[in-house]
């Protein structure tokens, strides 16, 4: 059976011997930066080009043991979605969406590569995963974004957050973990 870290390098390894360019989002990035908690699903953006066969992807994942379905996946990226491949011994899934607006653009072209237990793997950076958990703004987002900002002080680029906050209409929310961290600092 395949622990979390042996799907992340598996999934990792192949797109980048595809050449499918992408980024790890959510909360596993979250988690990478310092926000410790649990999830049950790796969440990945993925830039299709008429170079990337949807069919050689869902190969690959239905040969490793996940379900996987063509015609949701192509569905998925016509419709601007995501499609949900899922491991079949311990139903973790793998949540996939394409490149479909400016934010996703600036994730990919701003990820980070790093060195994940001998395998190359991209992460959105610390800025943007904090950006896309405001505009989403669900309770464990919240968190997340409060986490990183918290574990990462110092090190972010706090120009580009407050500037980004702004554009996407979520600079009250930024100025509330901004806050609520200096609340908490002893």
């Amino acid at each position: 059976m395949k622990g979390i870290e042996d799907i992340l390098n598996l999934v990792c390894k192949n797109f980048y011997e595809n050449n499918i360019d992408y980024v790890i989002v959510g909360g596993f990035a979250a988690i990478f930066y310092g926000n410790q908690r649990t999830t049950m699903d790796l969440d990945v953006v993925i830039q299709i080009s008429e170079n990337t066969d949807i069919e050689t992807v869902v190969k690959f994942f239905k040969k490793n043991g996940f379900f996987a379905d063509t015609g949701d996946m192509i569905a998925a990226f016509k419709e601007h979605s995501h499609c949900t491949v899922e491991y079949k011994e311990t139903m973790f899934r793998v949540d996939i969406k394409g490149v479909y607006n400016e934010m996703d653009k600036r994730t990919i072209k701003n990820k980070i590569k790093t060195d994940f237990h001998g395998t190359t793997i991209y992460l959105a950076s610390p800025e943007d995963t904090i950006i896309n958990k405001l505009i989403f703004a669900r309770e464990q987002d919240i968190k997340d974004a409060l986490g990183i900002y918290a574990r990462q002080a110092g090190k972010l680029g706090e120009n580009y957050l407050e500037k980004e906050a702004k554009k996407r209409g979520i600079y009250d929310k930024f100025s509330e973990i901004k806050e609520k961290i200096k609340i908490f600092k002893f």
